[in-house]
């Protein structure tokens, strides 16, 4: 290539770059002050239509005006923007007269950012403004939950089940914070009061008979553990979590090949594992 082009090309593809480069962040520019422009709009009205329903105090006009509060709470999430969005939750919480279920909105708001504390006690509050909505006691579990506190979950999952015996989502979860306590009589107790409530979809299902599958493990039951490990299988053929627990179950049970089939397809889903490796250099010497 001709020397002096190279030398007249550079600088002008790098000028074209610079131009090429300014028009896209022009055009990102654009587009984000357009969405802003747009949310700032649909505030502005939800903030419009709230003053006059600010001026009586009524259970419906309340109710309209918590709807609006929550749309706009939910469009400053959806923007990252949620300094104002939890502004907007606060607000929802203190429109006259109190709707107790404005706590589990502004508890799930607190759980998204991971401030597992303040959602407690909103939960709590709702509890007590409602003591028989299970709801509050489910949320609360969930939080305690996410702070590592499996013993206070597992009382308000407790309640939760008192006050609604028929659903099976506080079953579940507080079976999961006993297999955290290692309390496995008690969760399997759980895992089969699930299963007789009745099932929900494929992931539920899988989650029900693995974890019945790792209690059964842990109390030295290692046909009922493969049992419910092919159950969850069967949804999931290739989670690598359920095929290590049964292939564990089998060489328990002085099943080597089936073992090792177990661990082998686990490898291949996961090859990097070393745990998988040393437990089939194990079944195999």
């Amino acid at each position: 290539m001709n020397c002096h082009f190279v030398r007249f090309a550079t600088p002008l593809l790098a000028a074209s770059a610079v131009v090429l480069l300014s028009l896209a962040t022009a055009h990102a520019e654009d587009a984000l002050s357009e969405r802003l422009t747009d949310q700032i709009s649909e505030t502005n009205k939800i903030d419009s239509a709230r003053k006059p329903l600010a001026q009586e105090a009524s259970v419906e006009r309340a109710a309209a005006l918590r709807k609006l509060l929550k749309t706009r709470a939910r469009a400053y999430e959806a923007i990252d923007d949620f300094q104002r969005a939890e502004v907007s939750y606060d607000d929802i919480v203190d429109v006259k007269p109190v709707d107790p279920m404005v706590y589990i909105d502004r508890g799930y708001f607190y759980m998204r950012q991971n401030r597992f504390g303040a959602a407690v006690r909103d939960f709590m509050t709702g509890s007590r403004l409602s003591p028989t909505q299970s709801a509050f006691s489910y949320g609360a579990g969930r939080a305690l939950a996410r702070m590592g506190d499996y013993l206070a979950a597992i009382g308000q999952y407790g309640e939760a089940i008192r006050l609604a015996p028929g659903d099976s989502a506080a079953v579940l979860s507080r079976a999961e914070a006993y297999i955290q306590l290692g309390m496995y009589v008690q969760a399997r107790a759980d895992f089969d009061r699930v299963i007789a409530l009745g099932l929900g979809g494929d992931t539920d299902r899988f989650f029900i008979y693995f974890g019945r599958g790792y209690a059964n493990i842990r109390l030295g039951e290692n046909e009922a553990a493969v049992r419910d490990f092919d159950a969850a299988l069967s949804m999931h053929p290739r989670m690598v979590n359920a095929l290590v627990w049964r292939g564990y179950a089998r060489e328990r049970m002085g099943q080597r090949q089936q073992a090792l089939s177990d661990y082998e397809q686990a490898l291949q889903v996961n090859p990097g594992d070393n745990w998988i490796r040393s437990s089939i250099s194990r079944v195999r010497t």
